[in-house]
């Protein structure tokens, strides 16, 4: 009996490590398609911003719900929140097409004609095996009509679920509150 405790105690560790390998490789996997949540966010405003509106919904549909439910705040001037009384949008709309009618109405309110949006010190905390909270620090570049750039800096924080369909954004709340303008270059 002595003797097999000592090979009972190897193979249960020899057993955690194989799950533990095994398992490894769908952990990195969600952790990718998390990350590429932000690149996702990324690409669709930038494409929205540019004057490609169809084709950030597109890009969108890949990492938004359907029925996302979103925040955004711009200082004491400016902060909506959808589904939600002050929404201004129709309640008839879905969660997707209110957030990309957000982004598209906030660029051409500001006279907006181009944009690049940065997501810096980006951290994952996986909450259950189906459900997520991605964190960002948000640097976002917006040129004028005018010529001016206008920077917004803020943070950008999404709830993710896992669908049939992927990793999506059920929930986003992005905060902007400083903004820098730089005037156009003589």
């Amino acid at each position: 009996m002595p003797v097999l405790r000592p090979l009972v105690a190897a193979a249960a560790v020899l057993a955690s490590t194989i799950l533990a390998a095994c398992a490894a490789p769908a952990a990195n996997a969600d952790l990718l398609a998390l990350n590429n949540l932000a690149g996702c966010y990324a690409d669709g405003i930038d494409a929205i911003g540019n004057g490609r509106t169809e084709a950030g919904e597109a890009t969108w549909r890949q990492c938004f719900d359907e029925d996302v439910r979103f925040t955004l705040s711009f200082g004491p001037s400016f902060s909506m929140t959808c589904p939600g009384d002050k929404c201004p949008m129709p309640a008839t709309m879905t969660g997707l097409a209110k957030r990309v009618a957000a982004a598209r109405g906030t660029y051409d309110r500001a006279g907006y004609i181009a944009t690049s949006h940065h997501l810096t010190s980006l951290t994952v905390e996986q909450g259950s095996a189906d459900s997520a909270r991605v964190k960002a620090h948000l640097q976002a570049w917006h040129q004028r009509r005018d010529g001016a750039t206008v920077l917004g800096l803020g943070t950008w924080q999404v709830e993710a679920r896992r669908t049939a369909a992927g990793w999506r954004i059920i929930e986003e709340r992005l905060d902007s509150p400083q903004r820098v303008v730089v005037p156009k270059v003589e």
